[in-house]
């Protein structure tokens, strides 16, 4: 395939993905929750390397639900309740947040509303999660707002959602009302044949 022909496949790409993710919400949800809550988890333990608080949400939520279990234990124990909470998070979001927050169905209009649920779940967890439940469980108070936790620790919660909303947004980006009527029924690369672009074919929405 000639350069100049790449572009145009990589926009049919992403068209078609979008028509797919319109025409199965809570399964892109799913995926999409997949995605992010891992990307954000591996960011975490990146965080001191840009001067950012380590974040180790694996291990935090095994303080809750296994305070008593090895370290081990804790980690893996935590980590399927951390991805679970993220997955479930992500259906959330797609089923009932983003039909109604006001931003159009755009590649932008999407991505701000990801953004903007991260920003929601920073709040929650610096207002209520860190202080009343992480803190608590490993014997620590973090105070009103986590404020006892630092300015650095607040920031970096608020970096690790962002970074889960914006992961989240660009697998789940659904195309605008009235867009997307016709289902895909295969994926563009197999519509190319002998090096001739051809449009995917496209079913009746039943």
């Amino acid at each position: 395939m000639s350069q100049s022909r790449t572009p145009r496949t990589n926009n049919e790409s992403i068209h078609w993905w979008r028509t797919w993710a319109t025409h199965h919400r809570v399964a892109a949800a799913v995926l999409a929750g997949v995605v992010a809550t891992h990307v954000a988890t591996i960011f975490g333990y990146w965080f001191p390397g840009v001067g950012l608080t380590r974040l180790d949400w694996n291990t935090a939520n095994g303080w809750v639900y296994v305070p008593s279990a090895s370290p081990l234990a804790k980690f893996v124990t935590g980590g399927v309740f951390h991805y679970l909470d993220g997955i479930l998070f992500a259906v959330v979001y797609a089923c009932a947040l983003h039909p109604v927050l006001p931003w159009r169905n755009s590649l932008a209009g999407n991505l701000t509303k990801g953004l903007a649920f991260g920003t929601l779940l920073a709040i929650i967890s610096v207002a209520f999660m860190t202080p009343q439940v992480y803190g608590p469980a490993r014997g620590a108070d973090p105070g009103f707002l986590s404020l006892e936790a630092g300015g650095t620790y607040i920031l970096t919660v608020f970096v690790w959602h962002w970074v889960y909303g914006l992961h989240l947004s660009l697998i789940y980006s659904p195309l605008p009302a009235g867009e997307g009527l016709a289902e895909p029924s295969k994926s563009p690369a197999s519509a190319t044949d002998n090096g001739r672009d051809e449009s995917p074919e496209l079913a009746k929405d039943y």
